[in-house]
């Protein structure tokens, strides 16, 4: 997995404290990020800036707590795109989020399993 899409002691970290509700958590989160990918890429493809700047924001937070600040990190670049008024060049960062989201995607699946 790519080291800049999760950040494993901020993840280590976020998995001592949230304990007891990290598989809610993570299953959440496998849940609601592709459908949030999903609108963003409409939002790109509408040209919505407003839009996109509320889905790549939400993305952004729900990145962040659960240590995957790489990821959050490209989320935010997309939401000031979308700040700006304008989807111009969200496309492109779009692929490199969709690359990290998968990633992660994936390691919360395996955690997901070992947890169970």
């Amino acid at each position: 997995m790519s080291q800049h899409a999760l950040d494993f002691n901020a993840y280590t970290e976020m998995k001592e404290l949230m304990e007891e509700v990290l598989p809610e958590l993570l299953k959440t989160f496998l849940e609601y990020m592709p459908e949030q990918l999903n609108d963003l890429n409409k939002a790109i493809n509408d040209n919505n800036a407003d839009l996109l700047f509320g889905i790549a924001h939400r993305m952004k937070s729900s990145s962040n707590s659960l240590g995957a600040l790489g990821l959050a990190k490209t989320c935010e670049s997309i939401e000031m795109i979308g700040r700006s008024g304008s989807a111009d060049g969200a496309r492109e960062i779009s692929s490199q989020l969709e690359q990290q989201l998968s990633e992660v995607l994936e390691f919360f699946e395996t955690e997901l399993k070992d947890l169970s």
